[in-house]
């Protein structure tokens, strides 16, 4: 999602505070997608297991599809009330 925004003209500044992150990271994500493509994206770190069953994960990937915008915090809330999944930190874990 952050490689996406990037790409479409939004300011590092902005993408890191709606998802985040840091603007180091968006540099860099945007580098690898540039010179190694999207496979290259989607290997590598895989996380711990999600809180979300896979239909639920699905049933969320269509609701974005569906919005013109993407919004850190209206998800979080959309996943509360559908799934009750409460999210902890908007940045991992150290």
């Amino acid at each position: 999602m952050a490689v996406r925004m990037a790409l479409s003209g939004k300011l590092y500044y902005e993408i890191s505070q709606i998802l985040g992150v840091s603007e180091f990271f968006l540099g860099y994500w945007k580098k690898i997608f540039k010179t190694q493509g999207i496979e290259r994206l989607k290997l590598g770190y895989k996380g711990s297991q999600g809180y979300l069953t896979e239909r639920q994960t699905d049933v969320v990937v269509e609701w974005l599809k569906n919005k013109e915008y993407w919004n850190l915090d209206e998800l979080v809330t959309y996943v509360v009330q559908e799934f009750g999944v409460i999210y902890k930190s908007k940045q991992s874990p150290a």
